[in-house]
């Protein structure tokens, strides 16, 4: 009579504990159910963020530019600055594709900074004039094809069988604009298997490290960076237009000439990208 009960003792709690197991998924699935959906929250791995060490009640301030290489640099410059402290909480920098920039920014003055070429700027908005102005010129630069493997050369004969690289972006100059008017120049029609397109130049220069492409075209202080054994080259353009920082108006205006400065100073971070350009200077006739 004992055995019976202890087994039926166990039968029972072994009856709970299933009824338990199979309820407590369906009323957490309930619960669940029942709590307003949170969006999804992912890091942005395109933009970087710093403190100065002014108070957290100050505006951040905004850049945008094209490529990642030296944009930490940029910020942390800014952030260390006691000058850039007094105005600025911190700054938030952002590196986006060149069709990142629309005519809304612009118009809202959403960056105090950024990067870009001239005619992109213009035909975005044809009187930007009225909200930004040039801060510094970023200096011309030469063009080249480059190779692994032997000097290039724009004719059907070096041409057949290779795989040229390119940028998506058409209205980038150095990968898409410039290298398709020397071909076209040169008479060369290329098949649809020898053009490969990059969304960004990062992927492009790794393609071409890792020679899914036999051909690029960039500017030597690029190709350099590439740490490659060795690179043969061809001359496309001496002298391609390259861009400027433009600043907002509202920034100009309202803040001493220093802090102005102070920007233009932080911008040599980028000198090792520009060499072996002009490279930007520090001093103008308002900042010594």
């Amino acid at each position: 009579m004992l055995s019976y009960r202890v087994v039926s003792a166990n039968r029972a709690v072994y009856l709970i504990c299933l009824g338990l197991a199979l309820s407590l998924p369906i009323a957490l699935s309930v619960w669940m159910a029942s709590r307003p959906l949170q969006a999804l929250s992912l890091s942005d791995y395109r933009s970087y963020q710093c403190s100065s060490h002014g108070a957290g009640t100050k505006p951040t301030f905004k850049i945008l530019t094209l490529f990642y290489n030296y944009a930490t640099d940029f910020a942390d410059y800014l952030c260390a600055s006691t000058l850039f402290a007094t105005s600025y909480s911190g700054v938030e920098i952002r590196w986006r594709p060149r069709a990142y920039l629309s005519p809304q920014h612009i118009l809202d003055e959403e960056f105090d900074i950024f990067w870009n070429r001239h005619h992109i700027v213009a035909g975005l908005v044809p009187e930007f004039s009225n909200y930004y102005r040039v801060l510094q010129q970023t200096p011309n630069y030469a063009l080249y094809w480059i190779s692994q493997d032997s000097t290039p050369q724009l004719s059907s004969d070096y041409l057949q069988g290779k795989v040229i690289g390119f940028s998506r972006d058409s209205q980038s100059q150095t990968h898409f604009l410039q290298p398709m008017a020397a071909l076209k120049q040169a008479g060369i029609n290329l098949n649809a298997d020898q053009k490969k397109f990059y969304t960004d130049p990062s992927a492009l220069y790794a393609a071409f490290k890792h020679r899914e492409v036999d051909m690029i075209s960039t500017a030597i202080s690029q190709a350099d960076n590439l740490n490659l054994s060795t690179y043969y080259t061809l001359l496309i353009n001496p002298e391609v237009p390259s861009g400027a920082w433009f600043i907002k108006n509202q920034l100009h205006h309202s803040h001493p000439c220093a802090l102005e400065c102070e920007i233009i100073r932080g911008l040599q971070v980028y000198a090792p990208l520009l060499a072996p350009l002009q490279q930007l200077s520090a001093q103008t006739e308002d900042c010594p």
